[in-house]
């Protein structure tokens, strides 16, 4: 059992983690991982796929942080899809504090589709919203938020488990940044970081430096369908793939722009507005909230 790392954000997808992790690491008494969303707890990735680094053992998880004092954590919205994940991370780290972020899920369904379309590009460019729900559907699964929270109250003690809510935060900052950091307790609760680092939606900016950049991607998969994907295994755990990784992730948000986000057309609105009535229902009663601001008709 190690106790090393005090709080994990576990999401929610395209709700503000990465605004909430910037928070997080300008603050003088965080160390937050050196690799941004480690994803090492989930077993399975959004789309189904296993997620091979899930086996790597704790050992491996903890090269993302250097020796320090300093409170420890880190930020993967993998988590609070992932079934197995809360498990893991009570088994690793039974005192931990467990951070989530909540959005609109008929705003996070389509942020999560534009941004598979058009930065990871796991979406046909091509593809309409509609069609790209039907033949994906773990972009509507990922925003079904009661039953991902439930697994977590099922395991964690609800003094561990800290929720906010995207619209909320944005209009109180301050406010937010200060039970933020109260929640994982800190002393200067009252640090002022700098909050202009929403993470908005993008897209890549040059296709031969993104082409380049996914090189060593691409090379990966044909390693891992070969004879020598065992050798693979042990170079992945080491400190080295580490570091290309994160030069790799360093280069991919340089080379990108913001993303234009196209309206929602009033099929689009109407068939989440449906596909979600129950489950903000759900939410509601499972946190004694007014989400009525959700219900409405944007």
């Amino acid at each position: 059992m190690i106790s090393e790392i005090s709080f994990i954000g576990v999401g929610a997808v395209k709700s503000g983690s990465s605004w909430m992790a910037s928070l997080l690491q300008q603050h003088p008494e965080v160390c937050m991982s050196s690799r941004k969303e480690i994803a090492f707890f989930n077993a399975c990735n959004f789309d189904g796929t296993k997620n091979v680094s899930s086996s790597y053992g704790q050992e491996y998880y903890l090269k993302f942080w250097p020796k320090t004092e300093k409170v420890k954590g880190e930020v993967s919205p993998q988590y609070l899809f992932d079934v197995e994940s809360p498990r893991r991370i009570k088994e690793a780290f039974p005192n931990v504090h467990i951070l989530i972020m909540l959005r609109d899920p008929r705003q996070v369904v389509y942020s999560h589709y534009l941004y598979e379309q058009s930065f990871n590009r796991s979406i046909d460019s091509s593809l309409p919203f509609l069609e790209a729900l039907r033949k994906h559907p773990y972009l509507l699964e990922s925003a079904c938020f009661s039953g991902q929270l439930e697994r977590y109250f099922s395991i964690f003690d609800k003094d561990k488990i800290h929720i906010y809510f995207l619209d909320e935060v944005l209009k109180t900052q301050h406010e937010f940044s200060k039970q933020l950091y109260t929640d994982i307790n800190l002393r200067d609760v009252n640090f002022n970081p700098d909050y202009a680092s929403v993470n908005e939606s993008k897209q890549v900016n040059f296709n031969i430096i993104d082409s380049l950049i996914r090189i060593p991607s691409l090379a990966k998969q044909k390693i891992e369908r070969s004879f020598l994907s065992v050798m693979l295994e042990k170079v992945k755990r080491s400190k080295l793939f580490i570091r290309i990784v994160k030069w790799r992730n360093n280069m991919l948000d340089r080379n990108v722009k913001r993303l234009k986000k196209p309206k929602m057309t009033l099929e689009e609105k109407s068939y989440l507005d449906a596909y979600f009535k129950n489950e903000i229902q759900n939410l509601e009663c499972l946190l004694d909230v007014d989400l009525s601001r959700w219900q409405a008709v944007d």
